[in-house]
C-alpha cells in the first residue's frame, strides 16, 4: 500500500465470528463498566463510543456508563484509564493511538500503560472548507494555498490528533503549507469552520455530514480509496490530482495495562458481538463508520506500526508533541 496512507495496518481486519451462545458474556459485574471518551461530546469518538456502549451493556449483562474526559489531545482520558482500576471496569474508546505522548517515545511504551482490547471501526475523512472560500475543488484549494503560504488556516480537534496528522500528510502530498489551529474537540473546530474563523478541516464524515446541506461549508474531496456510496459526486483526493493518497481514522478500545487476560478476553468478545448486531451496523453506517472488530493482538500490531509511521512527522517538526 502507499506510504502516504495514514492508517493502513488494519485494512484486513474482519469481525471475529461468535457463536450464538456468546450473546451474553460472563465477567465480574461489580459496578458499571465505565467507557471513557477522551474528547468532548459530539465528535466521532464520542458518537462511536455511545453507539457501542448502548449494545455492549446487553452483551455483558452489565450497566455501561459513558464518561467524557477531554483535554490535552486525548492524554487526560488515556492517563485516567492507564492509572485506573486494572479489573476491566474502565474501557477507553479512542483513536488507534490513544495519546499523543506515544508519538515521541519508543513504540512499545504504550503497552506498559494501556492494554489493547478490540479494534472498533474506521472512517475516511472529508476535506471540507468554509462556504465563503472561493475554492470549488481540491485543486483550486491547493493553488490558493501555494500562492500564499500560511494564508489559509486549518483546524483539528487537537495537536497530534488523527485529524491533524491526516492534514499534515495531505499538505505534504499537495505541497502546501497552511497554518494549524488546534481546538479542544471536534465541536469547537466545526463551529469555527462554519463561522469562518478557520478555512479548512480534514474531518470524519460524522463531523461534517450534519452541515452538508447548510451551505456554510463545502466538501472538496474524500480521503478514501474509492468514492463513498452515499456521496458519489464527491471525488477522492487521488482523483483530484494526488494519486495514491488514502487516509482514514481507526478507533480502538483499551484497558489499563495489567488487566487480567480473562477480563480483556470477555470485553473483546462482548465488543465483537455488539459490532455484529444489525442495530450497531446501521447506526455506524449512518455516521460514516465501517465496523472492523478483531483481536487484541491485531489492535496492538496496528498501534505499534502507526506510532512508528508517524514518527517521521514528529522528527520533521510538522507535529509538536507536548509531554
Amino acid at each position: 500500500m502507499h506510504r502516504r496512507t495514514l492508517i493502513k495496518h488494519m485494512a484486513a481486519l474482519t469481525l471475529a465470528p461468535l457463536a450464538a451462545t456468546a450473546a451474553r458474556i460472563s465477567i465480574a459485574r461489580e459496578g458499571p463498566l465505565r467507557v471513557i471518551v477522551p474528547f468532548p461530546p459530539g465528535g466521532g469518538t464520542d458518537v462511536l463510543g455511545r453507539v457501542i456502549a448502548a449494545t455492549l451493556g446487553d452483551s455483558l449483562e452489565r450497566s455501561v456508563i459513558v464518561e467524557n474526559k477531554p483535554g490535552a489531545s486525548g492524554m487526560l482520558g488515556a492517563d485516567y484509564t492507564a492509572n485506573g482500576a486494572k479489573d476491566g471496569s474502565i474501557l477507553l474508546f479512542a483513536g488507534l493511538v490513544p495519546s499523543v505522548r506515544y508519538y515521541a517515545r519508543p513504540a512499545e511504551e504504550v503497552l506498559k500503560q494501556l492494554a489493547p482490547v478490540c479494534p472498533i471501526a474506521r472512517s475516511p475523512y472529508m476535506v471540507a472548507v468554509n462556504g465563503d472560500l472561493p475554492a470549488r475543488t481540491l485543486g483550486e484549494l491547493v493553488a490558493q494555498a501555494r500562492g500564499a503560504p500560511k494564508s489559509l488556516t486549518f483546524g483539528s480537534p487537537g495537536n497530534a490528533t488523527p485529524q491533524h496528522l491526516a492534514t499534515e500528510l495531505l499538505q505534504a502530498a499537495c505541497g502546501i503549507d497552511m497554518l494549524h489551529v488546534p481546538y479542544r474537540g471536534t465541536g469547537p473546530m466545526m463551529t469555527d469552520l462554519l463561522g469562518g474563523q478557520i478555512q479548512v478541516v480534514v474531518a470524519t464524515v460524522a463531523a461534517v455530514e450534519p452541515y452538508l446541506k447548510s451551505g456554510r461549508l463545502r466538501v472538496l474531496a474524500v480521503t478514501s480509496q474509492e468514492r463513498l456510496a452515499r456521496y458519489p459526486d464527491i471525488p477522492t483526493v487521488a482523483e483530484s490530482g494526488f494519486p495514491g493518497f488514502v487516509a482514514q481514522i481507526q478507533f480502538g478500545t483499551y484497558c489499563a495495562a495489567g488487566t487480567p487476560e480473562a477480563a480483556i478476553a470477555a470485553l473483546n468478545q462482548g465488543i465483537n458481538h455488539a459490532l455484529q448486531t444489525d442495530a450497531v451496523h446501521a447506526k455506524l453506517a449512518e455516521q460514516g463508520f465501517q465496523p472492523t472488530g478483531g483481536t487484541p493482538a491485531q489492535l496492538r500490531d496496528a498501534l505499534l506500526a502507526e506510532i512508528r509511521d508517524v514518527a517521521g512527522l514528529v522528527q520533521a517538526d510538522k507535529v509538536r508533541v507536548d509531554l
